[in-house]
């Protein structure tokens, strides 16, 4: 083998070697996905249940109040809800609820934050607080 295509061939692998170790130990992205579950705001009313697969129904499609319809995952909590049922998700909650037709209120969980996520620097102090107190439920681990 001559001496160029030595020289290629170490190059080759020296950057396969360099992306495959930026995939595997680059920070993860999914704190960001659920910072902003936690921030968002979500008002309006159960249009339909929807499944993404065939037979699985985990998203329902919001009609939001003076905004555009939106499809939100809700995985387990789907069999909690109706069509028709009033859906609030507050700014800054890991919950959120929903209002029945009979007028009854259900708290459920919106977004789960991994234990790991406490002592990332941009998940805010006063919900690290929470985690301790009132958000306790929604805290599992990794």
């Amino acid at each position: 083998m001559g001496r160029k295509k030595l020289l290629y061939l170490i190059s080759a692998f020296a950057i396969a070697g360099l992306i495959l170790f930026l995939f595997i130990y680059s920070p993860k992205n999914e704190n960001k996905f659920i910072l902003a579950d936690i921030k968002v705001e979500i008002k309006g009313k159960i249009k339909k249940k929807v499944a993404v697969r065939k037979n699985l129904f985990t998203h329902t499609l919001i009609s939001r109040f003076n905004k555009t319809d939106t499809l939100i995952f809700l995985g387990e909590s789907i069999d909690s809800v109706n069509v028709g049922d009033n859906f609030l998700k507050y700014k800054d909650s890991p919950f959120f609820y929903v209002l029945k037709q009979e007028k009854k209120v259900k708290k459920l969980k919106y977004v789960s934050i991994p234990k790991s996520i406490l002592t990332d620097e941009n998940f805010p102090k006063e919900w690290k607080d929470s985690c301790k107190t009132a958000w306790r439920s929604v805290v599992v681990d990794n």
